[in-house]
């Protein structure tokens, strides 16, 4: 197959695939009396997912991604026919249903299935989630011969084809249903997004807003990187697409390589924990939970505008301390202009937000009715400007590449909810999960603080190297559990595991996220990561803080809730400027000694007994200010 003719057929397979969606999503099928199941629909899919992901990626690093190797053709093979044996034979699905016994055809195409989506998985996602799976399919062959834990139940090759090819908890269960439905309306909406104006419109706005602040440039990069990420999905894409445009900024003004890096890492990551979208995690905590996506943004809220009001804090101290001025009024695009030139690309937010909460609709119909209204303005702005006006051919390219586009950004995400199904529908039937809580707890010893250690750590350990949706959905079925059975409420369970599980991307030694600012700010990847945790310290320590005192998740009485405002705003502000080790000028150790204790203790969770902590940290912090203010007037009259 030619290079032309196969990039033609890739293209063709994601035209397919976005077009299916769309029709599938908006009942178009219903409406000319053809009715298409959920796991007809799935099937199909999902073999074309896999197809694309044979063509496009190599079976290794190295290889030529313009060629279609013998191996790449089988795996394609087993994956169209074990799809699309669902798809064409309906009937034989609901009678091994119904029976509960698969026929050896069906062992067949359940296997040839499951190594297909294995293999996708390595390749797509990583090696550690592909490893996981497979364990858990070896794991219900010979359940009965391992030691521990690990023992269970070995179950015949036909009753684990009934699981995982037909039952709704397996392969086709919830995963890949919120993937092939949501998920692909938000990759739809955030294609539409990238090849409009709508980047450049947040990059303008981030700069006009707080471009001439002290320390300019990086406050724009928090701005528009937050903006710009949360619809990314993926920490390690945020850096490279905003961090090439605020990385050099940075540098022009006065800051070190290492520090600009940093920060556009924390910013690029923090947007993964930013409501609306968290990067389409939002929408698959509320389906997992079973609560409404509304609830999951009240929940997320507040701990994600402490994590940016923390990397504000220490950046705006740091550039005082450092004497970094903003940018010239000349070197920065007027807000009033931007606003007037570009204010109706943030018409799909406003779209999107009023479909999810006022109108209730399903989370992928606002998805499609946000992408709608990206698509509406994309035209209209363009065609109002000589140097964008497409033809009506031109603007028919210019959607076939948004279709060909959302289907690629759908890869990830798919095998990474496929895989998710083989996990789920292993632990539900074998029990596994129960067990690994149990020895999670028995472990803790019944201590909750020593729980969530170990739930962090593995969540860290779990997380290496994922991005947003596969590092959520490993986390959430392995570890997440523990928590919940030791008496934490799912929703913290829940967003605890996945900020521990994306902190990877910032934290030395792996630190991906780093290692790719350091390529664009030419400075140190370790250096750069030991930067960002600093700067990003509140996502380590505000998921210990939220289990304890679900206020910060805004849940309970409304006076602990806006105590625990309060105080959590004033400790993360403190340990901030500790840390910076400046305020009107440079700490002594003593200085930030007070700052750094008194800013723990205030942001500790309140309780009763650290209802007085929190006194005796606001009077710490106080004592720290007042040594601070008068060093700071003995020295001005000194100059004197």
């Amino acid at each position: 197959m030619g290079i032309m003719s196969r990039k033609t057929f890739i293209a063709l397979i994601s035209i397919v695939i976005s077009i299916s969606a769309a029709l599938y999503m908006t009942n178009v099928f219903e409406a000319f009396g053809l009715h298409i199941s959920a796991v007809g629909y799935f099937s199909f899919i999902l073999g074309l997912v896999l197809t694309m992901v044979f063509m496009t990626y190599p079976i290794k690093k190295g290889m030529p991604e313009n060629k279609t190797c013998w191996h790449d053709l089988l795996f394609i093979i087993l994956s169209l026919v074990s799809t699309f044996y669902i798809v064409f034979f309906p009937d034989l699905r609901e009678e091994a249903l119904i029976s509960g016994v698969a026929t050896n055809i069906e062992v067949v195409m359940c296997f040839m299935l499951v190594i297909a989506i294995l293999e996708a998985t390595r390749r797509m996602v990583n090696i550690t989630m592909a490893i996981i799976a497979a364990f858990f399919v070896v794991h219900l062959l010979i359940g009965r011969y391992l030691p521990g834990p690990l023992a269970t139940f070995s179950f015949s090759l036909q009753r684990i084809t009934t699981l995982f090819y037909f039952s709704p908890n397996g392969i086709f269960g919830l995963p890949v249903a919120v993937a092939f439905t949501i998920v692909v309306a938000f990759m739809f909406f955030g294609a539409i997004l990238r090849s409009s104006g709508a980047a450049s419109f947040i990059t303008d706005f981030a700069f006009a807003l707080t471009g001439r602040w002290t320390g300019g440039p990086a406050k724009a990069a928090i701005v528009g990187s937050s903006l710009l990420g949360t619809l990314e999905g993926a920490t390690v894409a945020n850096v490279v697409t905003t961090g090439t445009i605020t990385i050099p900024l940075m540098k022009e003004n006065g800051f070190s390589a290492n520090f600009a890096g940093a920060v556009e890492c924390c910013a690029s990551n923090g947007a993964q924990i930013m409501p609306p979208v968290m990067g389409i995690v939002a929408f698959m905590i509320a389906e997992m939970l079973g609560v409404p996506y509304v609830s999951v943004c009240i929940a997320a809220v507040f701990p994600a505008l402490l994590y940016y009001l923390a990397l504000f804090t220490q950046v705006h101290f740091h550039s005082a301390k450092m004497r970094l001025h903003g940018l010239p009024g000349d070197q920065l695009p007027s807000i009033r202009k931007v606003l007037k030139d570009k204010w109706f690309y943030s018409i799909p937010v406003f779209v999107l937000i009023y479909a999810l909460v006022w109108m209730h609709l399903p989370v992928q119909h606002c998805g499609l009715f946000a992408a709608l209204s990206a698509m509406v303005v994309t035209i209209i702005d363009f065609q109002r400007k000589k140097e964008t006006r497409k033809s009506l051919k031109g603007w028919f390219v210019w959607f076939l590449e948004i279709m060909e586009n959302t289907a690629k950004d759908l890869l990830v995400p798919a095998m990474a909810c496929a895989s998710a199904g083989i996990i789920i529908g292993s632990i539900d039937t074998s029990g596994f999960g129960f067990r690994l809580s149990s020895m999670l707890v028995n472990i803790a010893g019944g201590s909750l603080f020593f729980l969530l250690l170990l739930t962090a750590v593995s969540s860290f350990i779990l997380g290496m190297g994922m991005s947003s949706v596969p590092c959520y959905l490993i986390l959430v079925i392995l570890v997440a559990p523990a928590m919940i059975k030791a008496g934490v409420s799912p929703m913290a369970s829940h967003l605890f595991v996945f900020y521990w599980g994306i902190m990877s991307f910032i934290t030395p030694p792996v630190a991906v996220a780093a290692y790719v600012a350091a390529s664009i700010s030419k400075g140190d990847p370790m250096r750069t990561g030991y930067i960002a945790m600093r700067l990003a310290f509140v996502s380590y320590a505000v998921p210990f803080v939220f289990v304890y005192n679900p206020g910060l998740l805004l849940e309970g009485p409304w006076n602990i809730v806006i105590l625990s405002v309060i105080t959590a705003t004033m400790g993360v502000v403190a340990v901030g400027i500790g840390f910076e080790g400046f305020l009107v000028r440079n700490f002594t150790l003593v200085e930030r000694l007070f700052f750094l204790i008194g800013g723990t203790m205030v942001f500790i969770p309140t309780t009763r007994i650290s209802g007085l902590i929190d006194v005796i940290g606001f009077v710490v912090i106080l004592f720290g200010i007042l040594l601070h203010t008068r060093r700071h007037v003995d020295s001005l009259h000194q100059r004197r």
